[in-house]
């Protein structure tokens, strides 16, 4: 946990008629995981008072008090205390709305202030209890700090040398070392290596891919780029259904090229075309990466936008990697080296680095 620093509380929570539950800042279809009257005791009382020590101090105070009479009465005021109600807890203030109007009926403030007793007073209505054991007020803190509840109170982030109007490497990372788009790349091709098998065409990528990706199931493998290279079979644009034959292909990789063309629906429609009934489509977007050409770079698909392109294919599998670190990282160009294997490999729903697909014809 943060061992210093000024922390304050920033979430709207649902009142539910049983419990008392993030409604947001919680992740993208994350469950909405109730609170206990001990973490609703923490983020009131670091509404107001940010530091950790004093927060601390106040928490132990405040848990052996009696419900103030007038949290209490504050709570027993609202006529539908009993029922669904919202609680936004941000930048000093505490305020109740109104689910069903859209709007505020209740500004506890000053009741909290005073107090530090009005969301202990609603969760106590919804018969939530403190535990029998005191709890270890820095275990909770840093329960509520990683879920993101509990963040530096404003002016107070250490920006350090990401405080820069330039990447720190313009080459996405690659001259300090791996990008982070590339390592979460390299984790999907180590996903889908066992399932990559038969007559495979890599758009945008090369004949000898087949042993720099160790797809040694292959049979065939064959590169189809816009222009001749070496090591390139196959020269054509892959939003043309005429370059490849209908339903000859087992396997088609399309690893950072949908965002590459003007229409990916279109490209995706060919693959669908070229691929025999039961074979498969593998495919890599970045979502967090900064512009580039080769030739030109069109759109940043997310995970939604890949199931809807993917939605005829009878089956379908979305790979998402990444988090608001690596996300930052990527975009600012610090290599994946530079990042710890928890700080690369913990999964956010809401900040995608690499959207990748497997799909079944």
């Amino acid at each position: 946990m943060p061992k210093n620093g000024l922390f304050t509380s920033t979430v709207a929570l649902s009142a539910q008629p049983d419990r008392m539950c993030v409604q947001l800042g919680a992740a993208n279809g994350e469950e909405r995981l109730p609170l206990s009257l001990d973490m609703l005791l923490i983020l009131e009382i670091m509404l107001h008072e940010h530091d950790l020590a004093a927060a601390e101090a106040q928490f132990t105070a405040v848990r052996k008090a009696p419900l103030a009479a007038d949290a209490q009465g504050a709570v027993e005021e609202l006529s539908y205390s009993g029922n669904t109600c919202s609680v936004v807890v941000r930048r000093g203030s505490l305020i109740v709305r109104d689910d069903r109007k859209k709007a505020p009926v209740a500004d506890l403030t000053a009741q909290s202030r005073s107090t530090r007793q009005v969301l202990r007073a609603l969760g106590t209505r919804r018969n939530l209890s403190h535990d029998p054991e005191t709890p270890n007020f820095r275990e909770l803190f840093t329960e509520l700090h990683e879920r993101g509840l509990l963040v530096p109170q404003i002016g107070e982030i250490g920006w350090g040398q990401l405080r820069r109007l330039t990447p720190i490497c313009p080459a996405f990372g690659t001259s300090r070392g791996t990008p982070i788009d590339r390592h979460y790349l390299n984790q999907f091709i180590a996903e889908i290596r066992d399932l990559v098998q038969g007559d495979v065409v890599e758009i945008g990528g090369e004949d000898g891919n087949k042993d720099v990706y160790g797809f040694t199931r292959a049979s065939g493998y064959r590169g189809l780029d816009i222009k001749e290279a070496p090591g390139v079979s196959l020269v054509g644009d892959a939003a043309d259904p005429g370059i490849i034959p209908a339903d000859s292909l087992d396997g088609i990789i399309a690893f950072n090229v949908l965002e590459h063309t003007a229409r990916p629906w279109q490209v995706v429609d060919n693959m669908r075309q070229w691929l025999r009934r039961g074979g498969t489509a593998y495919c890599m977007v970045p979502s967090a990466q900064r512009l580039h050409g080769a030739p030109e770079d069109y759109w940043r698909p997310l995970p939604a936008a890949l199931r809807e392109m993917f939605g005829a294919w009878s089956e379908q599998t979305v790979h998402q990697y990444g988090n608001p670190l690596s996300a930052v990282a990527s975009l600012m160009g610090v290599a994946a080296e530079e990042l710890d294997a928890v700080e690369l490999g913990t999964y956010h729903p809401d900040y995608p680095v690499a959207s990748c697909i497997v799909a079944r014809k």
